[in-house]
C-alpha cells in the first residue's frame, strides 16, 4: 500500500528536478553574447545620447506608481553618494550599417528597458530595477576599471 504513495513522490520530485535543470541560465536571461557582471548588469549598446560618465535613468515621468518611486529613491541615493544621474523616459538608436554585436546590443537594452522601471544603464551596461547599492556598485567598478 504504501509503495504507491512513495514511487508517486519520488516521480513528483524527478520531474521536478529535471523541469528545474532544464530551465535557462535565470542570471540574466539574455543571449550567449551578453556579459554579466557581479552586481547583475548585462553589456548593452547605449542609447543614442547617453554620456559614458554618468548613469542613465530610465523611467516615467510625473507619475506616482510604485516604478515611479522606486526611480525616485535610486536618484537621490545616487545623488547622495556623488554619483553624476541623467535621468530620461526613452531611448533610440541610430545606426549606419550596424555590426550585428551592435543589434544585438540594442536588442539587449530594449529587453533590459522593456523589463520595467528603473531601467539603469551605466557605461556600456544595464539592469532593470537594481536595488541603489547595485547601481552605485557597477558605477564603482566600472569607474575603477577605467571603462
Amino acid at each position: 500500500m504504501r509503495l504507491v504513495p512513495t514511487l508517486l513522490l519520488v516521480a513528483c520530485l524527478f520531474g521536478a528536478w529535471r523541469w528545474w535543470d532544464g530551465r535557462p541560465d535565470s542570471s540574466s536571461g539574455f543571449d550567449a553574447g551578453a556579459s554579466v557582471s557581479e552586481n547583475g548588469f548585462v553589456s548593452v549598446q547605449m542609447p543614442d545620447g547617453a554620456s559614458r560618465h554618468a548613469v542613465l535613468v530610465l523611467a516615467p515621468q510625473n507619475c506616482p506608481s510604485d516604478q515611479a518611486r522606486r526611480s525616485e529613491a535610486l536618484v537621490a541615493f545616487l545623488q547622495d553618494k556623488g554619483v553624476p544621474v541623467v535621468r530620461g523616459h526613452s531611448i533610440s538608436f541610430a545606426f549606419d550599417n550596424p555590426t550585428p554585436e551592435q543589434v544585438a546590443g540594442a536588442s539587449r537594452a530594449v529587453e533590459v528597458f522593456k523589463r520595467g522601471a528603473p531601467a539603469v544603464f551605466i557605461n556600456g551596461m544595464a539592469m532593470s530595477d537594481p536595488t541603489p547599492a547595485q547601481a552605485a556598485a557597477e558605477y564603482r567598478r566600472l569607474r575603477i576599471a577605467g571603462l
